[in-house]
Parts: C-alpha cells; sequence; structure tokens
C-alpha cells in the first residue's frame, strides 16, 4: 500500500465537483485509475433509472482464490461540494471552509482505488475483489437502488466504507424505514362570517400530529413528523393540510407498529371532525441485523486486530446503501472511515484515519484469502 498515492488520490477526487446526479466526472476518474489497477470496470446501465450522467460503476478485480467479497463507497457529495480546496494541517485534512470537504465518501472511493492498486502489484493470492461506485446516495440510496441484485450470488460480504467512525467499527444493524405523506380534507368556509361551516384540515392535522408516537420511542425504534403545510389565507378555513413524516426501527414488528399508530391517529382525527384523509405509505428500504458471531464479522475482528485498531460494534438508525444492497443477497456491514463533521463546511478527515480505513480494507481481503 502507498500512503502518498492514496492521499494524493483522496485530493485528487474532493477536488472533483460531484453533486448528487452529476459523478460523471469522478466516475471518468475512478474509471481510469481502477482500469490502470487491472481491473475490469462496467458502467450498468442505470442512467435512466437514476436520473444521474453517469451509472453505478462495478470494478472486479480477479483473485487467485475462491470467493468474492464486495466493498463500496459512494461517489456523491453534499451541496457545496464545487470548487473544494483541500488544506492539510496538522495532520488533518480539511476544506477552506467554503465548502464540504467531501469526506462523505471521498475516502471511501480513494480506499477502493488504492486497495486493487495495492493487491495488482503484490504477488500473495486473494479471493476475487468487487468495488461498487454508487450514485446518488446523498438524495435516497438511488444507485444501489439500482444495481442489479445479479452481482451477488448469496451471503458474500460487502463492507460498506461509509460511516463517521475510527477504521475498526463497525455497523451491524440498521433500521427499516416507513415515510409518508397525509393529505386531509376539511372543507372551506369563512373564518369570521361562518366558520362554523367551514371543517378545518389543519385541526386534523394537528390533532393527528398530538395522537402520534413521536420522538425516541426506545433505543431501536423512532418516528418523526417532518414537514407540515395547508391553508390559502387566514381568513378562510382551511380546506386541506399536508403532513409529511417517518418511522423506523431496528425491529420489523415494531415499526409496523408505529406505522400502524401513525395511521390510525390520522384517520381517527379526521373522522372526529367530519373531514377525510389519505396517507400515502413508501418503505424506503428494509433492515438488517448481523450476528456478531457472524464469520464476516470475525474476518473483520481479525482483520482489525491485525492492524492495530480497536474493534467496536454498532447499531445505527440511520440508512445508507448497505441497507440497500443487503437486501439485493450480501451481508452487509458498514465500517467506520474517520469522516467527521460531515455534511457541514467543518468537515474533515485524519490522513491516519484515511491511511487506516484502506489498511483495515487490505487486512479484510487477506483473511478472506486465509479462510479460503
Amino acid at each position: 500500500m502507498n500512503e502518498d498515492r492514496l492521499l494524493s488520490t483522496f485530493l485528487d477526487l474532493v477536488r472533483i465537483g460531484c453533486p448528487s446526479l452529476h459523478e460523471a466526472p469522478v466516475a471518468a476518474y475512478c474509471r481510469r485509475e481502477l482500469e490502470a489497477a487491472g481491473c475490469t470496470v462496467v458502467e450498468d446501465d442505470t442512467r435512466e433509472q437514476t436520473g444521474s450522467d453517469t451509472g453505478n460503476l462495478i470494478a472486479t478485480l480477479p483473485g487467485t482464490l475462491p470467493g468474492k467479497v464486495f466493498f463500496d463507497a459512494h461517489m456523491d457529495s453534499v451541496e457545496p461540494c464545487t470548487g473544494v480546496n483541500p488544506q492539510i494541517r496538522d495532520g488533518v485534512i480539511w476544506s477552506d471552509g467554503t465548502t464540504v470537504l467531501g469526506g462523505d465518501d471521498k475516502v471511501g472511493v480513494a480506499s477502493i482505488i488504492e486497495l486493487m492498486r495495492s493487491l495488482a502489484e503484490c504477488d500473495e493470492p486473494h479471493p476475487t475483489v468487487v468495488g461498487i461506485l454508487t450514485v446518488g446516495e446523498e438524495i435516497g440510496l438511488l444507485g444501489s437502488r439500482a444495481v442489479s441484485a445479479d452481482l451477488f450470488e448469496g451471503g458474500e460480504p460487502c463492507f460498506v466504507l461509509d460511516d463517521s467512525e475510527h477504521p475498526g467499527t463497525v455497523t451491524l444493524a440498521a433500521p427499516t424505514h416507513y415515510v409518508f405523506t397525509a393529505t386531509f380534507t376539511g372543507k372551506a368556509a369563512h373564518a369570521g362570517v361562518c366558520p362554523e361551516a367551514g371543517i378545518s384540515a389543519i385541526q386534523m392535522a394537528a390533532d393527528a400530529i398530538a395522537h402520534m408516537p413521536l420522538g425516541r420511542l426506545d433505543q431501536r425504534t423512532c418516528a418523526n413528523v417532518g414537514t407540515i403545510s395547508g391553508g390559502t389565507a387566514d381568513n378562510v378555513v382551511a380546506a386541506q393540510a399536508v403532513i409529511t413524516g417517518e418511522c423506523r426501527s431496528l425491529e420489523p414488528l415494531s415499526v409496523m407498529g408505529v406505522k400502524d399508530r401513525i395511521q390510525q391517529a390520522c384517520d381517527q382525527a379526521a373522522a372526529a371532525r367530519g373531514g377525510s384523509v389519505e396517507v400515502a405509505w413508501t418503505k424506503e428500504y428494509d433492515g438488517y441485523d448481523i450476528p456478531e458471531d457472524h464469520p464476516a464479522v470475525q474476518v473483520l475482528r481479525d482483520a482489525a486486530a491485525s492492524c492495530g485498531f480497536a474493534f467496536n460494534t454498532l447499531i445505527s438508525l440511520g440508512g445508507s446503501d448497505a441497507n440497500v444492497l443487503g437486501s439485493k443477497g450480501c451481508v452487509p456491514l458498514v465500517l467506520g472511515t474517520g469522516m467527521t463533521d460531515f455534511h457541514t463546511t467543518t468537515e474533515h478527515l485524519a490522513v491516519g484515519d484515511l491511511i487506516g480505513t484502506c489498511q483495515l480494507a487490505l487486512a479484510i481481503v487477506r483473511r478472506m484469502g486465509d479462510r479460503g
């Protein structure tokens, strides 16, 4: 592994503007570097599905041992991510404060590129390694949703390099997530002349929200109302109001229970005031829960120890490519990369964590090879 080359690759990548759905320049850079490392690189046929100016990239480095291991990272960053001017101070990489750094998730992308280079340059045997570089992750996991399930034979580990903890930390569980839009319909009337002739959709929505289970409901379940809108003027009883929200849980039965209670709160609030409501539900993604004794977790534990990293396991109520890819047949494990204050202009990344992320990926491949 060439640490200077890894750092140079990371700095190259963050300088390339890559807002969601405009990842083509980053994809072109990645394709060139991965092909130079000996990978077969395929851009999948998902542009129409995602709306991006490029497909996902699937880079395969053939192995000399049985088995296959996947690594995933996303190519897009949140705005403002154009014109990034990276600066290194005391071993930490920052932007100049006018943009995000883009370590989310260029740390993962750079690590996958250097992983492939390092494996191609050494003579040691290894299983086949596949890098998945996705688009549109920041706006709804669009790229991973579009990835073909045929990519996985079933049960292969997929290490997603996209978490804020330090290398050596893994997220083993993430939630099933639903979102909803509730549209309340009442009856308009003049609020001063004949308010009793109206049915306030805003009051229905307010009553519904008051009876919803919201916030952190337990350590594995939460729910939220995110927006509310409605009405046309202060002197008109509102004929329509719309609320949007979500619920998520690590326990599939729990999230269904919360979903039912939110639906019931909406139905009862509308009926009580003589109005109506339509609630549209969408499952954003399925959850996963990988046991600590799973062979892939043991591989990771051994790899972390070989790098001198403390090994820690977490659960999360956030979602990532791992949720979607796990539903397609792999065993998803989200790894810490050290990204800090991501999605802000104070985002930063320690050079040591960048190096550690790639070191750990390389150690994982070696441990997979040892296990045959």
